[in-house]
């Protein structure tokens, strides 16, 4: 666990702050008393930061991270202590529909944020994902697999993992990159993801719609733990205690798109309700599972939450909050 206060007052930089494990993490560092300076795309999406009454708490920037120059203009002027890069397009449907649009802010925004983190030498926690590795047999993933994303997303992140490696590798920029698992928790206002889309139609007594039967298997992590995970990277950057740049980081719990799906249901009606399926998975990969072990030993983060207990407050949290 992180020391309570160990960010009060130093002066920190999260992209992509009025996201999901942006807006948790940015609540988690006002907690601490830290100076936050918060850089998303627009406006519109400040809901979370605002119903957590901490919009105000920070400052605010409205800017594309695919634009060194703008990006630049912010962190040549702040003297930051880290920096946390949480911005980019998170979508594996959205991905395929324009992925000149990912690939940019994926891969430009990422390699903006790292050449910054080289001038000024500002330490960097990357956030990356499980699907950086791409479709393997060889379960679950050890950070030394072959990334080898063949799909838009995927392939995004592989790509931002190699640039972060090259940074460090050659110009010796102090980043860590975080390769999480499937990230859940009340705040996520994307209703195309399979737990905000079902929670939100059964609270509306609507069918859920699934894009897929249900077996495909992934882990899953609860963005309070993700947003715990973040702070330790961070600390051991700043305190130069990592001794790797890749980290995978999950809850350990794995379980099907159906399993998942029944576990809601039946939390909230009482009864497996049955939804509408689509079968429109094509392009997805159908098994993930990380060890998680190397951050567990080298850093001491482990995550704290039940899959049970998680999903039990994202539910309560989507029951108070639904109509933002």
């Amino acid at each position: 666990m992180t020391d309570s206060y160990f960010f009060e007052n130093k002066n920190i930089l999260v992209t992509g702050s009025s996201g999901l494990l942006g807006s948790w993490l940015v609540e988690d560092l006002v907690d601490q008393k830290t100076v936050v300076t918060g850089v998303s795309l627009d406006n519109t999406k400040d809901q979370l930061l605002q119903s957590k009454k901490i919009i105000d708490k920070i400052e605010n920037y409205y800017i594309d991270i695919s634009s060194y120059e703008d990006i630049k203009k912010i962190v040549s002027n702040k003297n930051f202590d880290l920096i946390f890069h949480l911005a980019a397009q998170t979508q594996v449907t959205d991905a395929l529909k324009n992925p000149l649009a990912t690939l940019k802010s994926n891969i430009q925004g990422t390699w903006n944020m790292l050449e910054l983190s080289r001038l000024y030498d500002i330490p960097i926690v990357s956030a990356s994902s499980d699907k950086a590795y791409g479709i393997s047999d060889d379960l679950p993933y050890l950070e030394t697999h072959p990334l080898k994303g063949q799909f838009p997303y995927e392939v995004s992140k592989s790509s931002s993992d190699l640039i972060s490696s090259m940074y460090k590798n050659t110009f010796g920029v102090n980043v860590i990159t975080l390769r999480c698992g499937n990230i859940y928790g009340g705040g996520d206002l994307n209703w195309d993801r399979l737990i905000p889309g079902v929670v939100k139609a059964l609270l509306n007594d609507e069918k859920p719609v699934l894009r897929t039967k249900g077996e495909f298997i992934r882990e899953w992590v609860y963005v309070k733990d993700v947003s715990n995970a973040y702070l330790g990277a961070g600390k051991a950057l700043i305190n130069n205690e990592n001794n790797f740049v890749a980290y995978n980081f999950s809850s350990g719990e794995t379980k099907t798109v159906m399993e998942i799906y029944e576990i809601i249901s039946k939390s909230i009606t009482g009864e497996l309700v049955e939804p509408i399926i689509k079968e429109d998975s094509e392009f997805e990969i159908k098994n993930q599972e990380l060890d998680s072990s190397r951050i567990k030993d080298d850093l001491g983060i482990m995550s704290q939450y039940t899959l049970k207990d998680a999903i039990g407050e994202t539910i309560k949290w989507y029951e108070k909050h639904l109509n933002l």
